[in-house]
């Protein structure tokens, strides 16, 4: 260890939502770390809160208990324009479902969080350069509605590490697709980790997927623990 504090660090949180006759508590005084160029993955049972663990860890969400610390940085004294910055320039984000824009190509798709960049140029030919590592330089063009389901997810991955993000985030990016597709995806967001130096904390059902993320944990009644 050399003594850097963890990229994300959670220390006792927890995140009640209100509801009749009392809150309900999906997560309870969870504690988790990752280090810069980490993985981990997030298993557990549907409903456990495991979309509401990775939206904490994006800052689109916060806790209600505890504290998050992203980069050394606790993210609950953060103004809303510094946590939009912050998601803008540090995090990632891959859903499940892709949120591409219908009436934009590939590569417009993949520029969306780069609208702010400083040199456009130079994040075009980075967009192109991503859809081209993952086999699409001949679809860069293309509309949503013109790409197979496994094309649109690899421009969503390709979309989420645009700003070289230091924390990739992915929401059961595999859930929509066959084992052949899942398993092509997996191997694209560890060939991306190891290129691009990020950590990359997945969400997924599939254990066979998770285990190849090394560090696996499972939430179960709000709580996280390594799993067995």
């Amino acid at each position: 260890m050399n003594g850097a504090a963890p990229l994300v660090e959670m220390k006792g949180v927890s995140r009640e939502y209100p509801a009749t006759p009392m809150p309900v508590r999906v997560l309870a005084e969870v504690d988790f770390s990752l280090n810069a160029g980490e993985c981990a993955a997030i298993i557990g049972p549907s409903g456990c809160g495991k979309s509401t663990f990775l939206n904490i860890l994006g800052t689109l969400d916060t806790p209600t208990g505890g504290e998050y610390r992203f980069n050394g940085r606790d993210t609950c004294e953060l103004s809303a324009n510094e946590l939009a910055a912050l998601r803008n320039r540090d995090i990632g984000f891959v859903f499940q479902l892709h949120h591409l824009l219908p009436q934009c190509t590939a590569v417009e798709n993949v520029l969306v969080p780069a609208l702010v960049a400083t040199h456009p140029d130079e994040a075009r030919a980075r967009a192109v350069d991503l859809l081209g590592r993952v086999g699409l330089e001949h679809r860069i063009d293309a509309r949503p509605g013109q790409l197979s389901g496994g094309e649109r997810q690899r421009v969503a991955v390709v979309r989420a590490l645009i700003n070289r993000p230091a924390l990739l985030l992915a929401d059961e990016p595999t859930g929509s697709l066959n084992q052949e597709g899942a398993e092509k995806l997996a191997d694209l967001l560890l060939e991306l980790h190891r290129q691009e130096g990020m950590a990359v904390v997945i969400v997924t059902h599939a254990p066979a997927i998770a285990a190849r993320f090394g560090r696996v944990l499972e939430l179960r009644d709000g709580r996280l623990a390594a799993r067995d």
